[in-house]
């Protein structure tokens, strides 16, 4: 289970971490070869999106995620991975084979064996990969309650403007997502509002909220099968590491060169998520 860990990265990697100018030849026939037309050589340079919830917002209309995953009634699946700078992963090495599911849940076996493309950027930022590979990102939520404890006004967009929500001391509201930049979904009385968590940290009971969320992802694996693999299991493969922050809605395949620096900045998130916070010792 992981928070939006990546946010905090942000601004230090933006500033340091930008790729050096690629190359204008990175062909490697032996590589195009084992893995056909996984290389990445035409997903650099995608264009900037000008909002982190353009593509997290609207899932395809022909799929029912919360039904294919089937997660308990106290979960919340949605499309789209959550946090102004989304989480992804990227595959450093040749021949890196995962272990994938025939549906997103946690329950079921992981028996799908899937090989990825070296080069590859697993990033809902990236859309060369994304509409070439077909790819699908959503996010299972465990629904947490959040109580009032004073009589507010709270604000929520809506098609046409702010509106207020007269919420009441003792009314229960349940935290369903978190969306980015502060703001998440929540459910008032069986509909569901986006609300800056910033308003009600004083006023509710926002601040004891532990968020637990699975971030899946439905890959295309070489060969043709198709394999959902949760962020959690294949970060923890040796060959793959957090995606690299580029700048705000970039992202990309990467190139041979830059295998060594995705690395060493993918290895400094994975430390960064794992370091105690908030005062606990890891134990």
């Amino acid at each position: 289970m992981k928070r939006a860990w990546i946010l905090a990265l942000a601004g230090g990697l933006a500033a340091c971490g930008q790729p050096a100018d690629k190359p204008a030849d990175i062909a490697n026939p032996s590589q195009a070869e084992i893995e056909g037309d996984a290389m990445p050589v035409e997903a650099q340079g995608s264009e900037p999106i000008t909002s982190p919830y353009e593509v997290a917002e609207t899932a395809p209309d022909d799929r029912d995620f919360a039904a294919l995953a089937g997660y308990p009634d106290n979960w919340y699946v949605s499309y789209g991975w959550p946090g102004e700078y989304p989480a992804g992963f990227v595959v450093l090495e040749q021949g890196v084979k995962v272990n994938g599911r025939a549906r997103p849940n946690p329950d079921a076996p992981a028996n799908v064996s899937c090989t990825l493309p070296q080069y590859a950027n697993y990033q809902i930022w990236n859309r060369t990969r994304v509409d070439r590979d077909h790819l699908e990102f959503i996010v299972a939520t465990q629904i947490q309650p959040v109580t009032m404890l004073v009589d507010a006004d709270v604000e929520t967009p809506s098609e046409t403007g702010m509106q207020m929500l007269n919420l009441k001391a003792g009314d229960v509201i349940s935290y369903l997502r978190y969306l980015g930049e502060g703001f998440a979904i929540f459910n008032v009385d069986g509909q569901e509002y986006t609300i800056n968590e910033a308003e009600l940290r004083d006023i509710s009971s926002m601040n004891a909220v532990g968020l637990e969320e699975d971030q899946w992802v439905e890959v295309a694996c070489i060969g043709g099968t198709r394999a959902w693999l949760l962020y959690d299991d294949v970060i923890a493969e040796d060959a793959i590491v957090p995606s690299p922050i580029v700048g705000f809605g970039e992202s990309a395949d990467i190139f041979p060169d830059e295998v060594d620096r995705v690395r060493a900045e993918g290895l400094d998130m994975e430390a960064y998520q794992s370091a105690p916070v908030d005062g606990d010792t890891g134990e």
